[in-house]
């Protein structure tokens, strides 16, 4: 009889035929589930920010599993979960945790440590256009103009400074944004030197969601650049390889910034100008510029090339979305009917 595969084997090894199917009783315990959380993600190749996503998502599943007392789980648990999530959370945010459920149990399928309960099982349905929102000019103006406060004269020189520098930054980093549609990833990523010149335009290079290099670039408008510029300078000497955008604080002082800490500053400017909403975050300064370029003129397929897409009817989405905002079917229903109302019913 063959042994119970554990979690500190070479699952990708194991052939499923020769694999004893193990219970589940304890193999979602902390330090089992660990050991295979590890295994399926080696398993699948995927990428070290993708990692610490997965390993969330997993191990919120495990934590649920525990707490609800379950040892074998069933497919009707799984469906269950699912559905308590949608209480809680968007469809999009579900529909991500399901997900690294159905791909761990394909895994387990696939080392013969147990049947994939999950096949079959469906996704939040979602519905389609984007579900953040954007700004408009004079909002995109309020969110910078927040970062134009003067630092507090009874702190020190060098808290003084720090403030200087770090509005300086947060200025750069919210203009840049809005004005070349890079992701929060993509700022994480980005380096001091992966600013050059080409032709007649600065640009930078980026590394793009789920890319392993810097392929692509966006241009930098000029007026982007003197903001950035400006931050440069009062960070001192660069190397290439220093982060475009670092941190401040006394503890990690020059270290690249997190996509937490990036999303973190666009939302607090967002509050900041009196735009708080579950809608507007740091992806909806994306979603500004695609929105304002179509507007002012842009082509499609011109904004297709600065977002990166790979595929166009994504970019379509954002000409459709413009399409329902300009569609004054409500407006013209309504004045049909108060036109035919006696003031005094009004």
């Amino acid at each position: 009889m063959n042994e119970p595969v554990t979690a500190t084997e070479d699952l990708r090894s194991l052939p499923v035929e020769n694999t004893r199917m193990v219970p589940h009783k304890g193999l979602f315990e902390p330090q089992i589930i660990s050991g295979l959380c590890h295994q399926w993600l080696v398993y699948n190749d995927v990428s070290e920010n993708s990692r610490r996503k997965y390993t969330q998502w997993l191990k919120s599943f495990a934590q649920w599993i525990r707490g609800q007392g379950i040892e074998e789980p069933v497919r009707e648990d799984i469906i269950r979960y699912r559905d308590e999530l949608a209480r809680e959370k968007q469809p999009t945010t579900v529909n991500n945790y399901l997900r690294a459920v159905k791909s761990f149990y394909r895994f387990l399928e696939t080392a013969g440590i147990r049947k994939d309960i999950t096949r079959g099982i469906r996704a939040m349905k979602l519905e389609p256009g984007f579900r953040k929102g954007y700004l408009n000019e004079e909002q995109c103006a309020q969110v910078i103009e927040t970062q134009t406060d003067e630092p507090a004269p009874d702190e020190s020189e060098a808290a003084r400074e720090r403030q200087r520098l770090t509005r300086a930054r947060n200025r750069a980093l919210l203009i840049l944004i809005m004005t070349t549609g890079l992701r929060t990833i993509e700022v994480r990523r980005a380096d001091y030197g992966d600013i050059q010149i080409q032709g007649h335009s600065r640009i930078l290079y980026v590394q793009g969601k789920g890319k392993s290099e810097k392929g692509q670039y966006v241009k930098i408008p000029d007026e982007t650049w003197e903001c950035l510029k400006e931050y440069l300078r009062m960070r001192g000497p660069l190397q290439a390889r220093d982060p475009l955008f670092a941190s401040v604080s006394n503890r990690d002082s020059g270290e690249r910034l997190t996509t937490r800490s990036i999303s973190r500053i666009c939302k607090d400017a967002l509050v900041k100008a009196d735009l708080n909403s579950s809608r507007l975050t740091a992806h909806s300064l994306r979603h500004t510029s695609a929105t304002l370029a179509l507007k002012n003129g842009a082509s499609v397929e011109q904004v297709q090339q600065v977002l990166r897409h790979a595929n166009i009817n994504t970019t379509m989405i954002y000409v459709h979305d413009i399409d329902r905002e300009q569609n004054a079917a409500e407006d013209l229903v309504a004045r049909a009917i108060f036109d035919e109302l006696t003031p005094d019913s009004r």
